[in-house]
């Protein structure tokens, strides 16, 4: 074999392998950075102390307003175009004072154009009687047929006048009585009359009372007394019969109420349901609020006490299965207390052992 073709072979067998052996060397290691030092976050802890006092455990029902007397304004005729609605919630109204009205400019025009034909009628029918009694006077007569004519003219007047006056009173929805605005629409530019729907509602408050309904209004006697907060619906958006947004205010002060009989106080009350349903009606034992703050009521009925006990917030306490603890803070680190909670009311639960009073507590 020549030299030249023996140096071939060479360079093939082992060029390639050379190469790989290249490709597997060592690589060199990075250079990492310089390591850097951090300071420790201290964590911050809202606590609340175990503290000593009083806990209460109540039921506090709903109390719906119910005056001695209710009663609904709609109008008689369906169909025809409302002037507009002139009360709103809390207005005090009298016997016959105008709610509403129906746009009914045709009926009013009529009336308009009847009323001076009346006048004309009697002044013609004045000046034939003084034609009548002239002519007596001087020993002449006078065709009465004409008086006979205008006085059936006048009759027919009378009845068309007082059928249109009929009308042009329809046009008005008017109290039924004296009494508050407890409930009103708001008027809406096309609202047309239904005499299904209830335009406002009156409420008679020379008494008024609440009423809670239910199985707490088995724990209510009469005679007995509990205090209750007060809410009122102080705007109500209202679209032909649909409530679309409702702002409440809550009254802070509580009031002293007292079970009654509402036998008593001659309540006129719709017709009850064949369903029984327990009630207790309360009254204000002293002067009542304002008119229109006196829409519903929470009753506070304490069911359990206990006095001078430790408690948390209620919110404080943890449980799973039967296990209860707590989050104690002690010299800065989050640590768990098993503890035995009692009566639990008002946001607050009574803790019979597990904690000491001070204590800070994690919220």
């Amino acid at each position: 074999m020549s030299v030249k073709r023996l140096t071939l072979f060479f360079c093939t067998m082992f060029l390639p392998l050379l190469l790989t052996g290249c490709f597997a060397l060592p690589a060199e290691a990075p250079v990492l950075p310089p390591p850097m030092i951090t300071q420790p976050v201290e964590r911050t802890f809202y606590t609340v102390p175990v503290a000593r006092g009083d806990i209460r455990l109540e039921a506090n029902p709903f109390a719906l307003y119910m005056p001695a007397r209710i009663e609904s304004q709609r109008f008689a005729v369906d169909f025809i175009p409302v002037l507009g609605i002139f009360v709103s919630v809390g207005d005090e109204v009298s016997e016959g004072d105008i709610i509403a009205a129906l746009d009914l400019s045709e009926i009013q025009q009529e009336l308009d154009s009847l009323s001076p034909r009346r006048v004309r009628l009697n002044l013609e029918l004045e000046l034939l009687r003084e034609r009548h009694e002239l002519a007596q006077r001087l020993g002449g007569s006078v065709d009465m047929a004409q008086r006979n004519f205008l006085r059936a003219e006048l009759e027919l007047l009378e009845r068309l006048l007082s059928h249109v006056t009929y009308l042009n009173d329809e046009r008005y929805l008017r109290a039924t009585m004296d009494g508050v605005i407890t409930s009103a629409e708001v008027f809406l530019e096309g609202m047309h009359s239904n005499s299904n729907q209830t335009i406002a509602v009156i409420s008679d408050q020379a008494f008024s009372s609440f009423v809670v309904l239910g199985e707490m209004a088995e724990l209510m006697n009469p005679g007995d007394r509990f205090v209750m907060t007060l809410g009122a619906v102080v705007q109500e958006q209202r679209v032909r019969g649909w409530i679309w947004d409702t702002t409440t205010e809550i009254i802070d002060d509580l009031f002293l109420m007292e079970v009654v009989d509402p036998a008593d106080f001659g309540f006129v009350r719709d017709a009850q349901p064949d369903i029984e349903v327990a009630e207790a009606f309360l009254a204000f034992v002293d002067t009542p609020p304002a008119p229109g703050f006196d829409t519903f009521g929470r009753v506070h009925i304490p069911l359990e006490e206990v006095s001078n006990v430790l408690y948390i917030p209620a919110a404080t306490l943890h449980r799973h299965g039967e296990r209860s603890f707590v989050y104690v803070l002690e010299d800065g680190i989050r640590t768990v207390r098993d503890v035995v909670p009692g009566l639990e009311g008002e946001g607050l639960v009574e803790i019979i052992s597990g904690l000491a009073e001070g204590e800070l507590i994690i919220r």
